[in-house]
């Protein structure tokens, strides 16, 4: 017997106060031989008592903790109640020392004791995710009369841009990078396109996978996440950047108690992450270094390897096979730098950047990056984030490049696109081969709550409309143009499968009303993992000023179309439109 069991929640749903109130869920289960019987509590926010048949069997301080109970004595042949009773999180932050005292203050939240206890920010961040809070059984918990099967690896695992899928199959990975990220996967070097996970329906992992996306980011404000959640990213080849649950806090790990209790959760959190091989990265904390860098202190003290030195030899005792990374960001002289290192890139996005900045900047691999408010369609009013403090929110980036790309005049169909048409040069810019980066991560996949969230889904996972014209330069084969001035308008063609393709690429001059101008035509056999770059003008075989660098007068056409077709491909398309520097990057 192995059932997993359905609470149901007995005293009021959350709101605003939901860390200074009690909680209570209860379930009822059938058992004929309780003889061996064990509780597996996958994980409750965030401090906890589970009683069975009214006896307490296990309590908690931290919601990363899995725990496993022997339950034998308190399970009884037949009817049985399972109660999880959550007390407020404020009577444990009450009762906390106050010393070691911080030596640097978050802006993430406005509860700095935060730091003492083991939970998520999500829901406390009063910036992106104001809440409530997540409280209770958030991940299964299982009664059991017998161990949980083990599946056997078989065959080679790839993610899913570059090869056939093996739910449970063997891999390799490394960092070919000296200084930064550059993954390897079988020995294939893997440009990534990734995105920070938005806790949820699961559903939005498949959603991941169609928009091109190869990996997604588990981030250290949210939680560990279910057994379910890294199966399915196996079955889908959908690699996972694990952080483990540290953020932008000096927390006190001269406490000897607190450190004892970290080290459980991360040994107990990398046992369950070493049968995955969707995990590809684990990260020791998020934003640790670069908050203490901001608030001014010295790189010495804030030095995200202070937390590292504690962690990574617990994730080297694991025998997890993936890359380490200290912190996002990390590595840089100071740490937000973007061309060495691990980035967080927003120079395009919230620091209002000309789209050159992509490449001006030298990003090596971008942890985070490229945060818009995305309109949803229908549109829905509110839901937009800003950064803690900060007198302009991200509407504001999106209308800026709104602006910047159609005047003011934009259409509603085209404020809803733009964020996802910058997104998509910028991943052009980094996808080149002559390009520095290694990857990039999108923040983030699905809104929270209705409106303009960060998300690319909305938050009933529908993609909205940036998802939509990002999509097609992530395709595992893919067509995109890349402006390089006064050299014209480049084409690029990509195929990460690992069998050739036969492939016929279109390159259009269009009119206003979309008629063809002009025309030409190139087809070929792609090599597996292959590339090719071609100007428009050498595919048209004459000087066209594809980019329109020239400004010869008005523009000679409205658009420039590059479409692919193929072997399981049945069409691709992007497009550039020229105009004069007032209406460009």
């Amino acid at each position: 017997m192995r059932e997993v069991l359905e609470f149901e929640r007995i005293t009021p749903e959350p709101g605003p106060d939901a860390d200074s109130v009690r909680h209570e869920w209860v379930a009822q289960v059938e058992v004929d031989e309780p003889g061996g019987a064990t509780l597996e509590i996958g994980g409750i926010a965030t401090v906890w008592d589970v009683l069975v048949n009214g006896d307490v069997v296990a309590s908690g301080r931290s919601m990363f903790e899995p725990r496993t109970v022997d339950v034998s004595g308190a399970v009884r042949s037949g009817g049985n109640e399972v109660r999880v009773v959550v007390h407020p999180l404020t009577d444990l932050l009450d009762e906390l020392p106050r010393k070691p005292r911080a030596r640097w203050r978050t802006m993430l939240v406005d509860e700095p004791r935060l730091r003492w206890v083991r939970t998520q920010v999500l829901g406390r961040a009063p910036g992106f995710a104001p809440g409530p809070p997540v409280v209770g059984p958030y991940r299964p918990m299982v009664l059991a009369t017998e161990p949980a099967p083990v599946a056997d690896r078989v065959g080679t695992w790839w993610p899913h841009t570059h090869g056939t899928r093996e739910a449970t199959g063997h891999r390799t990975v490394e960092n070919r990078s000296e200084d930064s990220l550059d993954l390897r996967v079988n020995g294939e070097r893997v440009f990534v396109r990734g995105v920070v996970w938005t806790p949820g329906d699961l559903a939005a992992l498949d959603t991941a996978v169609e928009l091109g996306f190869n990996l997604v980011r588990v981030s250290g404000v949210s939680a560990y996440e279910s057994d379910e959640f890294y199966r399915r990213c196996d079955e889908l080849g959908l690699m996972v950047w694990q952080d483990l649950m540290f953020a932008t806090f000096d927390y006190p790990l001269s406490d000897e108690s607190f450190r004892s209790t970290v080290e459980a959760e991360v040994r107990d959190q990398l046992a369950r992450l070493s049968d995955h091989p969707c995990v590809v990265v684990v990260c020791g904390s998020a934003e640790h270094e670069q908050q203490a860098a901001m608030f001014g202190v010295s790189p010495s003290t804030g030095y995200a390897g202070e937390l590292a030195a504690f962690l990574k030899p617990l994730f080297d005792d694991s025998g997890v096979d993936a890359v380490w990374v200290d912190s996002s960001p990390s590595g840089g002289d100071p740490v937000v730098r973007v061309d060495t290192g691990i980035a967080q890139y927003f120079g395009v996005g919230a620091y209002l950047r000309d789209l050159p900045d992509a490449r001006h900047s030298g990003v090596r691999f971008a942890a985070e990056c490229l945060a818009f408010a995305n309109l949803p369609d229908p549109l829905v009013a509110g839901g937009v984030p800003r950064d803690n403090g900060a007198d302009w929110d991200f509407a504001d980036v999106r209308e800026h490049y709104a602006l910047a790309r159609y005047g003011p005049d934009a259409t509603e169909t085209e404020r809803q696109r733009v964020t996802g048409e910058v997104m998509a040069d910028v991943f052009g810019e980094w996808r080149r081969p002559a390009s520095p980066c290694g990857g990039g991560i999108v923040l983030w996949l699905r809104d929270l709550e209705p409106g303009s969230g960060w998300g690319l889904l909305d938050h009933t996972g529908s993609p909205k409309p940036a998802a939509h014209a990002l999509a097609p330069v992530l395709q595992p084969t893919a067509v995109w143009l890349v402006d390089e001035g006064l050299n014209g308008l480049d084409v690029h063609v990509a195929h990460d499968r690992g069998e050739p393709a036969d492939l016929t690429l279109a390159v259009e001059l269009l009119r206003e009303d979309g008629s063809v101008i002009e025309s030409a035509e190139r087809a070929w056999t792609m090599e597996p993992h292959g590339h090719r770059r071609w100007t428009v003008d050498a595919l048209l075989g004459r000087f066209a000023d594809s980019s329109y660098a020239y400004r010869f007068g008005p523009p000679p056409h409205a658009a420039v179309r590059a479409s692919l077709t193929g072997d399981s491909i049945e069409r691709e398309s992007t497009w550039h439109v020229p105009g004069p520097p007032t209406r460009r990057y």
